[in-house]
């Protein structure tokens, strides 16, 4: 799907087929895609080799296919070909799912346009597009518009590191609750589940910190900026890596909150796992001396002692009964129960 922006109050027109639409910006035609003057951003969500080819042709650069940003060498992920920037980062999103997810965007600055490409549909984008048609200012030009979206997309992970941090809270009430709801087993497949959210947020991270740090060094071919813009661009530039840099130290600190919280759990269920052990341990002991007068006064032998006197089977009770009271008072004197 093929999405264009302009700096119109009606910015967002999807392109779907030809001929249908108010197309400003963007029109098809016999020989592929037309793009016209005012077009800022060019959202490409999953396109067809035949939407890139045309797409190509138009703006007189290759686009990176699947594939190529899939590629993890920082090389193929960064680089300048032909005046045109292009950077992939790693962002970081739900899409419906129950953990969290990554998945590669390449932005193309060229010919001061902005030309995002991607197969996954992260929230921030949907978010930037609402914002943009409320202020068409925020996609005054392409570098603009991409100084905006990462601003966006660098927000909304920290949104779903603060999401990751509330669980490891609710998480840690959980476990040291004196009556817990919940089995351990469960509160561990959850921490489990939040150290994959919090991995995939610090890809994403790593991803936008060497982004931003690349970005800052573009050329004014790439980004068509001067003057006081290009300071701008460079300043901004600087404030997100430092909030890069900052959202990393709070995922290492709720990375290391979680590994804290695990192996309080796994303490949990030894010591469990110990109670039980101990609990039969001394009802082993206790029953033994028991079991011993009875496996004796069991036996069948006429010179038992006191067989046949009525009162014996009250004595051989309390004797029972003495010996589980004084083996109880031990156990408690040196604190085993």
């Amino acid at each position: 799907m093929l999405t264009i922006h302009t700096c119109s109050p009606s910015a967002r027109h999807p392109v779907t087929d030809a001929g249908h639409g108010p197309l400003h910006a963007l029109h098809y035609t016999n020989h592929g895609v037309e793009v016209g003057e005012h077009a800022v951003w060019i959202d490409l969500l999953n396109p067809t080799r035949d939407e890139e080819l045309s797409l190509e042709e138009r703006l007189g650069v290759l686009l990176p296919t699947r594939e190529d940003m899939d590629e993890i060498e920082t090389s193929s992920r960064l680089y300048m070909e032909e005046g045109a920037a292009f950077m992939t980062a790693l962002v970081a999103f739900f899409g419906g799912q129950e953990q969290l997810q990554t998945g590669p965007v390449t932005f193309v600055l060229t010919k001061g346009r902005l030309v995002t490409i991607r197969y996954v549909d992260p929230a921030s984008f949907s978010i930037f597009a609402e914002h943009i048609e409320k202020q068409p200012v925020l996609c005054a030009s392409g570098a603009m518009t991409f100084l905006n979206l990462i601003d966006v997309v660098i927000d909304r992970t920290a949104d779903l590191i603060e999401k990751v941090a509330g669980n490891m809270d609710a998480l840690s009430r959980a476990i040291f609750r004196p009556r817990r709801q919940e089995k351990l087993e469960t509160i561990l497949n959850q921490l489990g589940r939040a150290q994959n959210d919090i991995a995939k947020a610090r890809d994403s991270l790593v991803s936008l910190a060497r982004l931003t740090a690349f970005a800052v060094g573009l050329e004014r071919e790439a980004t068509g900026l001067k003057g006081e813009d290009a300071r701008d661009w460079h300043d901004r530039l600087r404030t997100m890596g430092q909030d890069v840099t900052s959202l990393s130290d709070h995922a290492s600190y709720v990375t290391g909150n979680i590994t804290f919280l695990l192996d309080a759990a796994l303490g949990l269920i030894n010591l469990e796992q110990n109670n039980i052990v101990k609990v039969i341990s001394i009802t082993s002991v206790i029953f033994l001396p028991l079991t011993l007068i009875a496996s004796i006064y069991g036996m069948n032998f006429e010179a038992m002692p006191g067989l046949h006197n009525p009162q014996s089977f009250w004595i051989v009770v309390v004797l029972m009964l003495v010996i589980t009271g004084a083996l109880l008072w031990v156990f408690r004197k040196f604190r085993w129960i």
